[in-house]
């Protein structure tokens, strides 16, 4: 038996099938109803939603049928979707189209069908909603006919319904992500042409969430509206556009001639150079493209990740568009590990330690401070150091987190030192969000009452960037330490803001310049007179200034004799495990007072 003729518009109707029907969705409660009215309503012992697909019928909800799908040229379904009308077979058996058909002859024994297609707005049939019996009937009357063509109206509209559910985005109206996953799976199996896939990256995040803090969710929607229009502008006829995310957009070109695929991505970025208008409010914005052409050792990989990738590099190095690049997505993914393993490192034991650099009076040697350093031995990857993994940890709620874990450490160290006759700071670096919120100087109080240590032992460092992101708040925080004797020190001083009227105004106590300057003091003029004046300046305003990455006898000279109180480096001591630390000090004070004696 070969089944129902193939339907003249079948690529166009197949198509159709694949964008609006899917067969590993979840079973849904609207079409579970509707069948189950059908089957209540004529009293029949079977109804179901079928789907004719290319091989087969399959059903998206049934009713008095265990089976979910059956051959295509079984399907009486498929005879249905023949015409823009019922389909009726009064008695099986009798019929010479379906008399011997194996879900006649066999289970579940059909006698009486009747089918009403399901018929999409281009006037395509999807498949059926049917009654089935497993015995002969009479033929149906209009009024059955009409409540039966209701019915599938009904299911048709929630076809639709969860068309615009499942692959449209609703605040742009344009195809969505698993949409465009759809799309490039079944280019992939029905064509031998390759298409290159653009992720078009049109603003970055943290300047989105800025846009919707300061003009709102309404604004950034409108937003993104008229920067889906420039982009479309731009696009060759009939060339779909996706949106994937908030703030991306893609789209799907056949592989070309390289020079006319270029010219497009020029285009593109072009009409993005001038601000765009929303609202009668200029936003600059920068887009950036990311090219991966779909060949098939790509499509095994994570290829949309791939090209996001991409796209955000491009945005980030603001070099307009960028290709895909292995060395690049190895980058990403060695970053998205490390922030897996770190949060894992945080709530086990052994990975994370803190060792300690000594910093010394630079009058008579004697250790003043030692600065706790973050270390990680990861499990599988070894040693990775903290100018890798602290950057990526503050792009996250991470940071916060790993600098409590550092405090806590430090603090205990700080009162078994205490208790062992230390007489020096621990001093831990704070991040920006650290002194956001008073989250983080209420856990330090609370540590230094918990573990009775002297607050005057302790030193928070901190860089200038944190002042930038709310200073009035980091102010606050910074005087309830200082209110309590907690010393608070401006790290890397010299190469950020510099704002001297911060400096003024903020309770710090002390300075840290930042050792780029200092290691080259015996080469850089121009150094040697930007420290000395740093120096001179700081002085002024009462403040203790401390040398970092003093890594000679020269350096170390010149910067006590330009007034420095302090020095810290390689020259003076490495970074070291805190049970070696005290035995360091007592001997460095030793053979300082020797020295000098």
């Amino acid at each position: 038996m070969a089944g129902a003729p193939t339907p003249i518009n079948e690529a166009q109707r197949q198509l159709q099938v694949t964008q609006l029907c899917r067969l590993d969705t979840a079973p849904d409660e609207v079409f579970e109803h509707i069948v189950a009215m059908v089957a209540e309503y004529f009293k029949a012992p079977i109804a179901l939603i079928s789907i004719v697909d290319e091989q087969r019928q399959w059903f998206t909800a049934r009713v008095g049928l265990l089976a979910q799908e059956t051959p295509r040229q079984d399907s009486f379904c498929a005879y249905a979707i023949l015409a823009n009308e019922p389909l009726q077979v009064l008695d099986a058996t009798q019929d010479v189209r379906f008399q011997n058909n194996p879900l006649v002859t066999g289970e579940p024994g059909i006698r009486f069908y009747a089918g009403m297609p399901l018929i999409t707005p281009e006037g395509l049939g999807l498949g059926s909603l049917c009654i089935i019996d497993t015995q002969p009937r009479r033929a149906m009357t209009p009024q059955e006919l009409s409540m039966l063509g209701h019915f599938a109206k009904l299911t048709m509209a929630r076809i639709l319904t969860l068309r615009n559910t499942n692959f449209i985005d609703a605040s742009t109206g344009l195809y969505n992500r698993s949409r465009l996953e759809d799309d490039v799976a079944r280019a992939a199996a029905s064509s031998d042409q390759s298409n290159v896939l653009v992720v078009a990256d049109v603003i970055g995040p943290m300047l989105l969430n800025d846009i919707i803090k300061v003009l709102g969710h309404s604004f950034a929607q409108a937003l993104m509206l008229r920067m889906k229009q420039t982009l479309q502008a731009q696009l060759p006829d009939r060339c779909g556009l996706y949106c994937i995310s908030p703030s991306r957009f893609a789209f799907l070109i056949p592989d070309g001639p390289q020079q006319e695929l270029i010219q497009l991505y020029d285009r593109i970025i072009a009409a993005f150079d001038a601000p765009v208008q929303c609202n009668s409010i200029p936003i600059k914005t920068q887009i950036g493209l990311g090219v991966l052409p779909l060949h098939s050792g790509v499509l095994e990989q994570d290829w949309l990740r791939l090209a996001i990738t991409s796209a955000d590099d491009a945005r980030d190095r603001g070099i307009g568009w960028s290709p895909y690049e292995s060395r690049l997505d190895a980058v990403q993914q060695r970053a998205f590990t490390l922030l897996s393993g770190l949060a894992e490192a945080l709530h086990s034991d052994g990975q994370l330690r803190l060792v300690y650099q000594p910093r010394i009076s630079l009058v008579d040697g004697h250790c003043t401070a030692v600065e706790a350093l973050l270390r990680w031995d990861h499990p599988t990857l070894g040693a990775i150091g903290p100018a890798e993994f602290i950057p990526l940890a503050e792009k996250t709620a991470l940071i916060r987190e790993l600098s409590l874990w550092v405090a806590e450490k430090a603090v205990m160290q700080a009162a078994t030192w205490q208790r062992q006759g230390g007489r020096f700071k621990v001093a831990i670096n704070v991040s920006a969000s650290d002194l956001d919120s008073p989250a983080f100087v209420d856990r330090i109080i609370e540590l230094l009452n918990d573990q009775r240590v002297d607050p005057r032992s302790l030193e928070v460092e901190f860089t200038e960037s944190a002042l930038m992101r709310n200073p009035g708040e980091v102010s606050r925080q910074l005087l309830r330490l200082r209110s309590l004797g907690v010393e608070v020190a401006i790290d890397d001083f010299g190469t950020g803001y510099s704002n001297w009227t911060y400096l003024r105004d903020l309770p710090a106590s002390t300075v840290k310049l930042d050792q780029s300057f200092i290691r080259n003091l015996g080469d850089d003029e121009k150094d040697c007179r930007l420290v000395r004046t740093i120096i001179d300046l700081a002085k002024r305003l009462e403040l203790r200034v401390v040398a970092e990455g003093i890594e000679t006898q020269a350096v170390f000279d010149l910067v006590a004799q330009w007034g420095c109180e302090e020095g810290q480096g390689y020259y003076i001591a490495r970074p070291m495990v805190p049970e070696l630390l005290l035995g360091w000090a007592d001997e460095n004070t030793q053979a300082t007072q020797g020295s000098a004696g």
